[in-house]
């Protein structure tokens, strides 16, 4: 089970399936930050989930952000372990 970040850095704890549809959501907002800005807190993100860092606070914030906007129009394939992500986001946010 995931812990709170209140306080402290923490690691999601997701399956095979939900890590690769944040990733997916991670990069999907890196394309549409990028032709706005230069999308440094996503890539930040980026860098964390693929070497397996802890996320802070804020990161959560942004990442809920990122997997919720995602999953607007995200392939109906990624839908449920999408949510199952979301929900352990939220949960490290509680």
């Amino acid at each position: 089970m995931t812990a709170s970040a209140h306080d402290r850095s923490t690691a999601l704890d997701l399956s095979r399936e939900e890590a690769w549809v944040v990733h997916a959501a991670v990069l999907d907002a890196i394309e549409r930050e990028s032709d706005d800005d230069d999308a440094s807190e996503e890539r930040t993100l980026l860098r964390a989930l693929e070497t397996g860092d802890d996320f802070d606070h804020e990161q959560l914030r942004l990442l809920r952000r990122i997997v919720s906007t995602y999953l607007d129009d995200a392939p109906s394939r990624d839908g449920r372990p999408g949510r199952a992500a979301l929900r352990d986001i939220e949960l490290a946010l509680a």
